[in-house]
Order: C-alpha cells, then sequence, then structure tokens
C-alpha cells in the first residue's frame, strides 16, 4: 500500500452510541467527505445478570477505572438502569437509521454476538462451538437486514485462535482483533489462515480508545492535536478507534482529528478498502 492511508473504526456497543453520536459523526463526516467503519453490535449491550451476582467484582472495577470513561459516565444511571433491566438490541432497534449509514459510503460489520458483556467477561469460558452458534445466528441477521459483512471485531478485543478459526470459516476477509503491529494473517494451531487482520495502530493504554484516555485524565484539546500530530508525522498507515457514545458526542474535537489527519496527507478508507487493497498486494 503506497498511500498514506488512514481508518478510523467505531464500535456501536450501546443504544447510546446510535441515539447520541451517530448523528455527530455523520455530521463531521459529511463536512469533510470521509467515510468511517462502524462495527454493530446486533444483540444486547448491558445484562443485569453479568452485573451483580459473579461479575459485581468487574462491575466494580469497570466503575473505578480512572484511566477510561465507564459506560455509565457517558450515558447517566437512569438510562444505564432503563437498558440493563430492558436489554433491548442494538442494531437491530435503528436498522432505517444503519441503512442510512451504508447509503452514505460508510461499511458496517459485525460486533461480536448476542450479548456483549456475556463475550467481553466470560470469552475465556465458552465453548469455540457456542461462541461461533451465537455469531452465526447474528451474522445471519445481519446479513439479512444489511448485506454480508466483510469485517468482524470481538467485544473487548477477546479473541483468541478459536475466534479465528470461526471468523475465517464464516468468510468474513477481515477481523480487528488486534492492538498495534502492521496488517498480517492470523493463526491457528500453526497454520496460517485466509483472512486478515486490521490492528487499531492508535490506542490508549489496553484496549481504551486514545480520545476516551485523555478525555479521562481531562488533556487539553490542543495537546492532544499535538500528540496526535506526532504520532502520525513518519506513518503511512493508521488505524484509531472509538464509540460513537463518546468520540462521536465530542464532535468538536472529533473534527479537529478527522482535519488534522487529512491535512497531514492521510486518505480516508473504510476497513474493507484497507482489506482490499492487502488482498490486491499480497
Amino acid at each position: 500500500m503506497s498511500a498514506k492511508l488512514f481508518s478510523f473504526r467505531w464500535d456501536i456497543d450501546h443504544r447510546a452510541c446510535m441515539t447520541d453520536g451517530m448523528p455527530k459523526v455523520m455530521k463531521v463526516c459529511e463536512d469533510l467527505g470521509v467515510r468511517n467503519t462502524f462495527f454493530v453490535n446486533m444483540g444486547r449491550s448491558t445484562n443485569l445478570r453479568e452485573w451483580l451476582g459473579k461479575g459485581v467484582t468487574g462491575s466494580k472495577a469497570k466503575l473505578n477505572d480512572m484511566e477510561a470513561i465507564n459506560l455509565i459516565e457517558k450515558i447517566g444511571w437512569p438510562r444505564f438502569l432503563f437498558e440493563t433491566v430492558f436489554s433491548r438490541r442494538v442494531g437491530h432497534s435503528f436498522i432505517p437509521e444503519l441503512e442510512q449509514t451504508l447509503a452514505r459510503g460508510h461499511e458496517l460489520g459485525l460486533h461480536g454476538g448476542s450479548d456483549h458483556v456475556v463475550w467481553s467477561r466470560r470469552f475465556f469460558d465458552l465453548p469455540e462451538e457456542t461462541l461461533e452458534a451465537d455469531v452465526r445466528e447474528t451474522l445471519e441477521e445481519f446479513t439479512r437486514l444489511f448485506g454480508k459483512p466483510a469485517g468482524f471485531t470481538s467485544p473487548g478485543f477477546k479473541h483468541d485462535e478459536r475466534s479465528s478459526r470461526f471468523v475465517s470459516r464464516l468468510g468474513f476477509k477481515y477481523d480487528g482483533d488486534a492492538l498495534g503491529g502492521t496488517p498480517h494473517h492470523p493463526t491457528a494451531a500453526g497454520k496460517q489462515l485466509n483472512h486478515w487482520t486490521i490492528p487499531v495502530t492508535i490506542c490508549g493504554p489496553r484496549t481504551i480508545p486514545f480520545l476516551e484516555w485523555h478525555g479521562a485524565r481531562e488533556t487539553p484539546e490542543d495537546v492532544v492535536i499535538d500528540e496526535l500530530k506526532g504520532i502520525i508525522a513518519n506513518e503511512d498507515w493508521v488505524v484509531m478507534y472509538g464509540h460513537p457514545c463518546y468520540e462521536g458526542v465530542n464532535d468538536k474535537l472529533l473534527h479537529r482529528v478527522f482535519s488534522t489527519v487529512q491535512e497531514a496527507g492521510f486518505e480516508f478508507v473504510t476497513h474493507a478498502q484497507m482489506a482490499e487493497r492487502l488482498y490486491a498486494c499480497a
């Protein structure tokens, strides 16, 4: 890939991503003439059982994490409790809006299976056949509504050789389940699989998005932009990620980020377009 390529990946985990963030993201993209990639959770985003009982330790850790901005901070307690109790599905609830996203030239991919919290917290305890059956079911629903997606991402970047195998079996062209590094073919049992892994290259600690991490630290916007300029100055291939319910809501900073990337000479592409170029160069 000879051109300087930039792709912004959005994970639509929660209904607030669609109601609060997506309209502003679409406006920024239209203003600057760019296209993004959106990975859609077709299932529910919160799960009362996983927040209570045995999951309470993980819940406390989420709430006390000072390097990230938790979901309750993003949407408030009343909405969090309402969605946790009623567990409404995300992607299926916003079909016209997601169809319009496609019509505007953006890409939609599949984000996990039917329960975002279960995948994030208990992925490594679940059998491969259970995970694959869940993804197969949500993939069928996604395909019926929006067409076959090129890409797949795991909630919380929780993945291993099992998910790589069924991502390949289900015919995805790429996954986004990596942080750092360059595009590569994942392996399972020592064998290279056919699809590509397209990693996020700019991120905060652990799996915290770059802009959210700075938001939790209350970093001044000018400092954030200067740091971004320094990171991309010598790069030819960049991938960032975020969530519409945070980075999308903060649309003024998002506009500055996208403008900075354009001014540095990068071409905005979707992940699917990146994958097409990777296959062409292979």
